[in-house]
């Protein structure tokens, strides 16, 4: 039986990383014919004077057009939204507040993608009493709640407490698109320290920032062996600070800064290992990628990680948060067969697959 046509609406959050990701993964996901003519074929034209497409994808069920709700003008969002039966704000916090007040206007159902632990987001925030009763009164606006994990999920409904009767919350892990090759790295590495084994070349793709702990991948650095150098993909607030507290090991040649580089597989294959150190995750796509490019992931035991590695690879998660217990794991890798962890990471790959993540969406925006 062929399903009706569903107009979704996504209210997109530009340059949020991980979260522009599933963006357009959920785009390519719905239909992979693109038009960028914009909403009945006119340009929309931002308050900054910059002409905004939106990306319309167009398959059997579903016609998808995406706006940057911050860019685009108020009038032009209230009638992308007249004319679509459903919203979906990319995101909990910008997004949905946008997608309530367009949800009041319009009477379209709204879907809130929920990415990372509410709770712990909130925490890091250091959120104030009046925030989160605030927050409580904008969720309790929204149809249906899409979290990217079971961790995600159940900090959201602990945070929520209780549902309204129409309200549903869904849980969709995030998918993998192919990564293209991607801008080359250039790591110059050194000989690999005094005990004249080759570099071992270590990465790290992600914000240098609080929730983040990079400082955690300076102390782990300094428990491994001298030949083990690392790598830093990213910028952000403590770029300084890292420069300073790992003054010595850039002396030596073992730390590298290497900035922000453009998507794509070469953020991971030039390592042997990529670490995360995260406080919280909800699905984290650095993980993800980098075991799709056959690196593996070694990360601290958080709940979201747990959730992603215990099932096949429990060894790429650390015994405990300390440095020394991460720097362990690294060498247990390394270790290990490695037919047998890429075979493990194989199997974690294939359960984040485009085609199920698709089937989960076209369930949910079927039911709004």
């Amino acid at each position: 039986m062929t399903q009706p046509v569903r107009r979704v609406l996504i209210l997109q959050e530009p340059g949020w990383g991980g979260v522009a990701t599933m963006t357009q993964t959920l785009q390519q996901a719905l239909g992979e014919a693109s038009d960028s003519q914009g909403l009945e074929g006119a340009e929309i034209s931002s308050n900054s004077g910059k002409n905004i497409n939106p990306i319309n994808t167009i398959n059997a069920n579903f016609q998808v057009t995406a706006l940057p709700w911050r860019q685009t003008p108020w009038r032009a969002l209230l009638h992308a939204a007249q004319q679509h039966d459903v919203i979906v704000a990319s995101h909990n916090f910008g997004p949905t507040y946008c997608g309530v007040a367009l949800k009041a206007l319009s009477g379209k159902p709204l879907v809130s993608w929920v990415h990372g632990p509410l709770q712990d987001v909130l925490q890091e925030a250091h959120a104030s009493a009046l925030k989160k009763f605030w927050l409580r009164r904008i969720y309790a606006q929204v149809d249906h709640f899409v979290s990217v994990s079971r961790t995600s999920e159940n900090s959201l409904l602990g945070f929520i407490k209780h549902f309204k009767p129409n309200q549903k919350s869904h849980v969709i892990a995030n998918a993998l698109l192919p990564l293209p090759a991607g801008q080359a790295i250039h790591v110059h590495a050194g000989h690999g320290g005094d005990s004249g084994m080759p570099p071992l070349l270590i990465g790290y793709v992600g914000r240098l920032s609080a929730e983040k702990r990079p400082g955690l991948l300076l102390d782990t650095l300094r428990f491994l062996p001298d030949e083990a150098q690392l790598a830093l993909v990213g910028e952000g607030p403590l770029h300084r600070h890292l420069s300073h507290q790992g003054m010595d090991l850039l002396m030596q040649g073992r730390l590298h800064f290497l900035g922000k580089h453009p998507w794509g597989a070469s953020l991971y294959t030039p390592w042997e290992i990529t670490l995360l150190t995260s406080r919280y995750e909800g699905c984290p796509m650095t993980a993800l990628e980098s075991l799709a490019c056959g690196v593996p992931c070694v990360a601290l035991p958080i709940p979201a990680m747990r959730e992603l590695f215990d099932r096949d690879a429990p060894y790429l998660l650390a015994r405990g948060d300390a440095p020394v217990a991460l720097a362990e794991a690294v060498m247990t890798v390394l270790s290990l067969p490695p037919e047998q962890v890429k075979s493990d990471m194989a199997l974690i790959v294939a359960r984040h697959s485009l085609p199920a993540f698709r089937q989960a969406w076209q369930e949910v925006l079927l039911a709004c």
